[in-house]
């Protein structure tokens, strides 16, 4: 039960001090400063998975930027937070049920819900990817690919 508020609190409190912030890193910025931040935090770049690896408030997970797919260029489009469920308590049930309580849901589909975390149409995909949860942010500059 322990495990699972530590869960709770990695991003539930990461997500409601600003619908921008992950791990205290401001999303609402050039591809630059949002990289720098996170390699200050000490994520470094993991070759096996093509992404940067780390440690947030003690669980291991793998973060990947999307600056390409951008309505205004530089910005950061996407954060896409991959967090493996080997050797962890938490479920697609428990992390769903997080969210339901915090955001409002906006759309579901069989593997994904997509919430509404702010009035500027900042919005998180949870989606259940094999044996990992993914938590996908998608900015206001975020620009889907046709």
């Amino acid at each position: 039960m322990k495990r699972f508020f530590i869960f709770f609190a990695l991003f539930v409190g990461a997500l409601s001090a600003h619908s921008f912030d992950f791990d205290g890193i401001d999303l609402n910025s050039t591809y630059i400063k949002v990289a720098r931040e996170i390699s200050k935090r000490g994520y470094i770049y993991d070759n096996e998975r093509n992404c940067l690896k780390g440690n947030c408030q003690g669980t291991e997970i793998y973060l990947s930027i999307n600056y390409i797919d951008v309505t205004k260029k530089d910005m950061v489009g996407q954060l896409i937070v991959d967090v493996p469920l080997d050797n962890s308590p938490y479920t697609w049930t428990s992390v769903t049920t997080i969210f339901n309580v915090v955001y409002h849901q906006v759309g579901k589909t069989d593997n994904s819900i997509t919430y509404q975390v702010d009035r500027d149409g900042t919005q998180l995909v949870v989606s259940q990817k094999d044996n990992s949860i993914i938590l996908t942010y998608n900015t206001p500059y975020y620009k889907q690919r046709k």
